[in-house]
């Protein structure tokens, strides 16, 4: 499936400032089914705003600037838990489940693909730590944590089809880290497959060195074209991403990427599972040559599937 990360680039297409956008689930999910429409991707990326979560809980929001900016703290609000228990019933997610259930009857046939704040992302943006600061505090993070386990059941219950949770960064991992990961991923693995959501861990700054733990946290990640490690490279089903910054090169050089990245050959294969952009299509891409990108690897992808 070749699923690229568009979801705010709607905002573009409508003329409207990106914060009256998201909030507007008419608006979403009509732009996201036109978006579809004329590209005819595989799926729909109906939820993909990584900063939902931290915005839902107004926690870290400049109402002036209507910009949300991390806390430095490093600390949760005194009355966090009984936020996280009125998040279902919070404006962001509320607008986030209408417009899932929205493409479930505007696309019936069409997967939809859930994007999420992993627990490290979220409780970065939440308390303004980093990665190792949070990784450190094995509470605090396993607190948060809760918070995507409400949101993955909230997509589940709402009849979403796929999830990634993005995490923004991570540390180099120890066997500490590792385990203490393991724990918090493997109850939003277990509750998206409950739901029958397939679960994709992708990271938006990758460490090779990290490659080999990860697999052993994780069932299922996003790796980014040409990064895959030998022990995976024999998988039966692989993610890939590819960068954004390819979709505005000429067709013959996202051809030669294709090739030289082994993302032919894999589909060739048929081992692919899921073909992404690794950041969100950002509004200021030149049109033209979105559209021209995005038919090119649609393109040389279907010419080697196997028919």
């Amino acid at each position: 499936m070749f699923i690229p990360w568009v979801f705010s680039f709607g905002a573009e297409l409508e003329g409207l400032p990106l914060r009256e956008y998201l909030e507007d689930a008419t608006k979403l999910s009509n732009t996201l089914r036109t978006i579809h429409n004329y590209f005819q991707y595989d799926g729909v990326v109906s939820q993909g705003n990584t900063l939902l979560l931290a915005e839902a809980f107004e926690y870290g929001l400049n109402q002036k600037e209507l910009a949300f900016r991390p806390k430095s703290s490093g600390m949760l609000p005194a009355d966090f838990e009984k936020r996280v228990e009125q998040l279902p019933q919070s404006r962001k997610l509320a607008t986030a489940i209408d417009v899932i259930q929205r493409l479930n009857i505007l696309l019936p046939d069409t997967p939809l693909l859930n994007i999420v704040p992993g627990p490290l992302t979220l409780t970065c943006q939440l308390t303004g730590l980093k990665t190792e600061g949070v990784c450190s505090n094995p509470e605090l993070l396993r607190t948060v944590t809760k918070v995507v386990l409400t949101v993955v059941k909230s997509i589940g219950d709402s009849g979403a089809d796929m999830l990634i949770i993005h995490e923004e960064a991570m540390p180099k991992l120890n066997d500490q880290t590792a385990k203490l990961l393991r724990r918090c991923y493997a109850p939003l693995w277990n509750s998206a497959k409950f739901y029958e959501l397939s679960p994709l861990l992708m990271l938006g700054q990758w460490l090779p060195e990290n490659a080999d733990r990860l697999a052993k946290i994780a069932d299922g990640i996003i790796f980014p074209a040409g990064s895959l490690p030998g022990n995976q490279r024999n998988m039966k089903r692989l993610s890939l991403s590819l960068p954004v910054s390819l979709l505005e090169k000429e067709p013959q050089e996202i051809q030669n990427f294709l090739e030289q990245q082994d993302v032919l050959n894999i589909a060739r294969e048929s081992r692919l599972f899921l073909l992404n952009t690794d950041v969100e299509i950002p509004p200021g891409i030149h049109k033209e040559s979105l559209i021209r990108g995005v038919q090119t690897i649609k393109n040389a992808i279907n010419e080697v599937l196997p028919h």
